[in-house]
């Protein structure tokens, strides 16, 4: 049954762009900060694509060809992430540190994390909105067009290798789907990463030092790393499957914003001097593109 979402009237108050908790986010979820975002003003959004059709040579004084345009568009639909928490009057006045604050930092933290997951790594088909796999993620989309790599196997994991990134940057690059590259890996990769170095001896994975930002990067692109970035089943804050290193077009990585992150607080547990708080965020996320993205999913 659909229901009146009355958010002023229950005092939302959203968290200011400049805010610890919208930072947290930014620096925990590597989709927040990278992918392309749409605000969406209802719960669910389609989003146009357009389908490259080629482009012609015309002569001076010729007709010049009509094409009919082939368009065709992703489906946003945002799911809700939100909890509640009761905050006594005394830990409000007591706490070294604002117990309020405090939660909505670790809220925030768990949400990106989620987040990432089931925009990353999820496995298993979307099962829709307010479900555990609310929509598909680049690692099923990628495996439904054959650009999953698995390196290694069950019980004999083997390192990370130069030939396997450029590999894997091969497929992209040949393809129409090279531009503005971003890759995104779990931090137990990290080490392998760094130690990583072509036939040259020169490691692969740099930091220009002259732009003072200290971006990591792989062949020239921007190098990302997400708790969320391993495989699982459903959506969670806490993956422990395969870790994954995703290499693909942020144009095609679609974040529909659509609420939040906000927080509410209700004086209605007056009789034991408790305060009940929500924190809440809507969320919607597409693949424009499958064969835009290739992920190596590390076997352990």
């Amino acid at each position: 049954m659909a229901r009146t979402d009355l958010s002023r009237s229950n005092h939302w108050i959203p968290e200011p762009t400049d805010s610890q908790v919208i930072a947290k986010v930014l620096q925990t979820s590597a989709v927040e900060s990278l992918a392309r975002k749409v605000n969406m003003t209802s719960d669910a959004l389609r989003v146009p694509r357009f389908a490259q059709d080629g482009v012609d040579i015309v002569a001076e004084g010729a007709l010049i060809p009509q094409k009919d345009a082939t368009l065709d568009s992703v489906l946003l639909e945002a799911n809700k992430w939100a909890n509640r928490f009761t905050l006594s009057v005394e830990d409000e006045r007591d706490a070294i540190v604002d117990a309020f604050n405090q939660f909505k930092l670790h809220w925030a933290d768990a949400f990106a994390k989620e987040l990432d997951n089931a925009c990353l790594g999820v496995t298993a088909d979307s099962t829709g909105p307010g479900t555990s796999v609310p929509f598909q993620s680049v690692y099923n989309a990628a495996d439904s067009a054959s650009q999953v790599v698995q390196i290694g196997a069950a019980g004999a994991p083997v390192a990370l290798k130069y030939e396997d990134l450029n590999d894997v940057f091969g497929t992209l690059e040949s393809g129409d789907y090279s531009g503005n590259l971003v890759v995104v890996a779990h931090p137990s990769l990290k080490s392998q990463l760094r130690n990583l170095k072509d036939a040259n001896g020169d490691r692969v994975v740099s930091v220009d030092a002259a732009l003072g930002a200290g971006v990591p990067q792989i062949f020239g692109h921007d190098l990302v790393f997400s708790n969320g970035a391993r495989t699982s089943a459903t959506a969670t804050d806490k993956p422990s499957g395969n870790a994954l290193l995703v290499v693909g077009s942020r144009d095609h990585m679609i974040l529909g914003v659509r609420d939040g992150i906000e927080s509410a607080i209700a004086d209605n547990r007056w009789e034991y001097d408790e305060r009940e708080v929500k924190m809440r965020a809507r969320r919607a996320f597409a693949v424009a593109t499958p064969e835009a993205f290739v992920v190596i999913e590390k076997v352990v």
